[in-house]
């Protein structure tokens, strides 16, 4: 959708709207005003205020911590399903990006980064949602095959980020 719109800024939330709309604007304002050229959600950020269980907190600690030393992202947050983009940025880095599913959000954010570009973090308030049906061992596992496929790229200089 994303490469479609012709939209100045384009953002997403996920669908179970964990994120308190709250954040929209805070989310929005840095791209708008040309600040910075992404925006995340952060539930790791300090003024963020989130409700989950200690399961899927372990794992969100530990898959950035994976991104950390294996990709050496710098962002606290990947998979926050809460991100913005500026319009002719997105024209920029969809390309590149070939995960269109949980990795996604991931590997455009460390795309982003590795280009010099400017990512601004929003605390946002965040409730996990007990109904998820999120396959948290396949999508585990699909998320490090995209670890290895990015780190790989970015080793080998097969992403034109220049």
């Amino acid at each position: 959708v994303w490469g479609a719109s012709d939209a100045p800024v384009r953002a997403y939330m996920d669908v179970d709207l964990s994120t308190d709309l709250n954040a929209l604007l805070p989310l929005v304002a840095p791209l708008i005003s040309g600040h910075s050229d992404v925006a995340i959600g952060s539930r790791l950020a300090g003024g963020s205020r989130v409700v989950r269980g200690a399961k899927r907190e372990v794992i969100s600690r530990s898959y950035n911590l994976i991104l950390r030393g294996s990709l050496a992202a710098r962002f606290s947050d990947a998979q926050c399903g809460f991100k913005a983009v500026r319009g002719e940025v997105a024209e920029r880095l969809l390309p590149l990006v070939e995960d269109s599913g949980w990795f996604f959000d991931t590997e455009l954010l460390v795309v982003a980064e590795r280009a010099g570009l400017r990512i601004h973090e929003v605390p946002v308030d965040w409730v996990d949602d007990p109904d998820s049906r999120v396959d948290i061992v396949a999508t585990a596992l699909e998320d490090l095959r995209g670890v290895w496929r990015v780190g790989r790229a970015l080793a080998s200089g097969a992403l034109p980020l220049g």
